[in-house]
């Protein structure tokens, strides 16, 4: 509680011994309160006065606008050690994606290596409401002899539009934002802040926006208890942070900040920030190996499954049987899916005895017979075999297997409708024959 808040409760308890004087220990009152208040803006001053001093021992330099201070600084990274092999690799999946002619959200086509931001913001909250205020944006980028790391920080919430000015002197329409949730949360919240300052301040540019989250998930979250980047730096990029201080304590480290204006309580939450956008170089370069297959070693059938589905998706089904293919091969779950897979893309094709091989696949090593696959047979058998008798009986073994699914969800009711009305169909055509 503050000076000013305790006087005012205890001005309820203080009585002077004559009635009288009431009005003169009021009035003695006000002056303690306006005393007290004073010495805390003094006191807040004070701590303040040397607050560049202070973020220079953390490399920050002081960033002047319009009569506003943040602070700014930049880290570089030599290629060296496990740099270089990273630089390599970005090179390689830059040369990658710049050859082939797909638009898939993951694609650096046409960009310029150098001109993609690796970004993470730290904020006052989790919300994207207009009571959330971003502190600190770090992004890092990829140049020729080094990775270069640059950090903005909102010293005092008076600064905003030095701090956004300055941020906004340094990015422009020709980069490529690489972030990890920030077309959900970041982007937002910066444009969500701009709003405040910008009148004082350029306008947003328009720009190309890769989130390594959605990639994250749809490859792991069937293997990973969570997608969070701490998780996926640990299980897949073999990455261990020693002593780090976790992105969830960002809002009351510079709520402390502020109460003390002292940087160092920040300075856990900063080397936080850095190697959040220096791990998003790295996760984009295994994420996209894996894609162009530069990277098999320890994937699983599902990672395969994932991307091949991907690839479909994006209107490449060769990359994507590729995938299936080699998710067909490995042991774990996922093998009858990408049998299934490869037998759907086969069809399509025109191969229907190849197709029919692979759903048969699918159902001989799922451990619990697969409807679907049964569905597809069935519908060969119907319709390019004219062979009703087994038509009959995949669509029962599809009924079957979709009625004993321990979860009948609304997918499941019309797929079980559909399997029903197949069966009954198929029934009308045997007895016609008979």
């Amino acid at each position: 509680m503050s000076i000013k808040s305790k006087l005012q409760r205890m001005k309820g308890h203080l009585k002077t011994e004559k009635q009288a004087d009431n009005q003169d220990a009021a009035h003695e009152i006000k002056n303690q309160i306006n005393n007290a208040e004073t010495n805390n803006k003094q006191d807040n001053a004070k701590k303040g006065s040397d607050l560049p001093e202070k973020w220079e021992k953390l490399d920050f330099q002081p960033f002047d606008f319009e009569g506003e201070t943040s602070f700014q600084r930049k880290v570089y990274y030599p290629f060296a050690g496990e740099n270089k092999t990273l630089k390599s690799d970005m090179e390689s999946v830059h040369t990658w994606w710049n050859n082939i002619e797909m638009d898939h959200p993951l694609s650096s086509r046409d960009v310029p290596l150098e001109r993609m931001m690796f970004f993470d913001t730290e904020t006052t909250g989790l919300s994207t409401g207009a009571g959330n205020s971003i502190f600190l944006i770090g992004y890092a980028r990829l140049l020729e002899e080094g990775i270069e790391v640059t950090q903005h920080i909102l010293g005092d919430p008076a600064s905003e539009a030095a701090f956004m000015y300055g941020f906004l002197q340094e990015f422009s329409k020709d980069d490529y934002l690489v972030s990890y949730n920030g077309k959900s949360f970041d982007w937002p919240q910066v444009k969500s802040r701009h709003a405040f300052v910008r009148e004082r301040v350029p306008k947003l540019p328009a720009f190309g926006h890769i989130d390594l989250l959605h990639a994250a998930r749809r490859l792991w979250k069937h293997e990973l208890p969570s997608c969070r980047l701490s998780i996926v730096e640990q299980e897949k990029l073999s990455v261990r942070r020693e002593n780090d201080t976790p992105g969830s304590m960002a809002p009351l480290l510079y709520f402390d900040y502020l109460n003390e204006k002292d940087p160092e309580i920040l300075s856990g939450i900063i080397e936080h920030n850095d190697q959040d956008v220096r791990s998003l170089i790295k996760l984009y370069a295994e994420i996209s190996k894996r894609l162009n297959l530069t990277y098999q070693e320890g994937m699983t059938a599902m990672e395969h499954l994932q991307i091949g589905h991907w690839f479909e998706q994006t209107g490449s089904p060769s990359r994507a049987l590729v995938h299936y293919e080699k998710a067909s091969g490995l042991s774990g779950s996922g093998r009858e899916k990408a049998y299934h897979r490869i037998g759907l893309l086969l069809k399509k094709e025109g191969d229907i005895n190849s197709a029919k091989e692979n759903f048969l696949r699918a159902l001989a090593v799922s451990s619990t017979p697969f409807p679907d696959s049964w569905t597809e047979l069935a519908k060969i058998a119907e319709h390019q075999e004219k062979n009703f008798s087994d038509a009959y009986k995949y669509s029962r073994q599809a009924l079957e297997q979709l009625k004993s699914s321990t979860r009948l969800t609304g997918g499941v009711k019309k797929q079980i409708e559909a399997a029903e009305k197949r069966v009954s169909r198929l029934s009308g055509k045997l007895d016609g024959k008979r």
